[in-house]
C-alpha cells in the first residue's frame, strides 16, 4: 500500500502537465495590470496636454477678441475640446485681465476633472484628478 502511494506521488512529481497554466496565471495578472496602467497613465497625460492646449488656444482667441465675455470664451474652449474627442463636461473656464508694464494681458484659467477608469474601484472618488491650466496673452488692439 505504501509503495503504491510512493509511486503515485513520484508520478505526480514528474508530471508537468498544467505547469504552463499555473505559470501563465502567475505572470498574466501583473502583466495585464502593468499594460493597463501604462495605457491609463498615457490617457491621463494626453488629456492634461489637450486641456492645456485648449486653454492656450482660448487665450490666443481672447487676446484678439478681448471684448467678449467669459461665457463666450468658455463656449469657444468647449467647442475646441469637443473637436479633440475629449468630453467638455468637466471643463470650467474663467478669464481675467491685467496690465503689466503698460501692456494689457488677458488670462484664461481652466479647470478639468479627470476620472480614471479604475476610480470606480476606490471609495469616494479617491482616484479623481483635478487639473488646472493657465495661459495669458497680450491683448491685441
Amino acid at each position: 500500500m505504501l509503495a503504491k502511494i510512493y509511486q503515485l506521488l513520484k508520478f505526480y512529481r514528474r508530471n508537468e502537465k498544467g505547469a504552463l497554466a499555473v505559470e501563465f496565471a502567475l505572470i498574466a495578472i501583473p502583466s495585464m495590470l502593468l499594460i493597463f496602467g501604462v495605457i491609463e497613465a498615457g490617457r491621463i497625460i494626453w488629456t492634461m496636454n489637450t486641456v492645456q492646449f485648449v486653454i492656450e488656444e482660448t487665450s490666443r482667441y481672447a487676446s484678439i477678441n478681448s471684448d467678449l465675455s467669459t461665457e463666450e470664451y468658455a463656449i469657444y474652449a468647449e467647442e475646441k475640446i469637443d473637436s479633440l474627442a475629449i468630453s467638455s463636461t468637466p471643463l470650467q473656464v474663467s478669464s481675467s485681465s491685467y496690465t503689466e508694464y503698460g501692456i494689457s494681458f488677458v488670462e484664461i484659467q481652466g479647470g478639468y476633472t479627470i476620472t480614471p477608469i479604475i476610480s470606480n474601484l476606490f471609495p469616494d472618488g479617491l482616484g479623481v484628478i483635478d487639473f488646472r491650466a493657465v495661459a495669458s496673452e497680450p491683448v491685441v488692439d
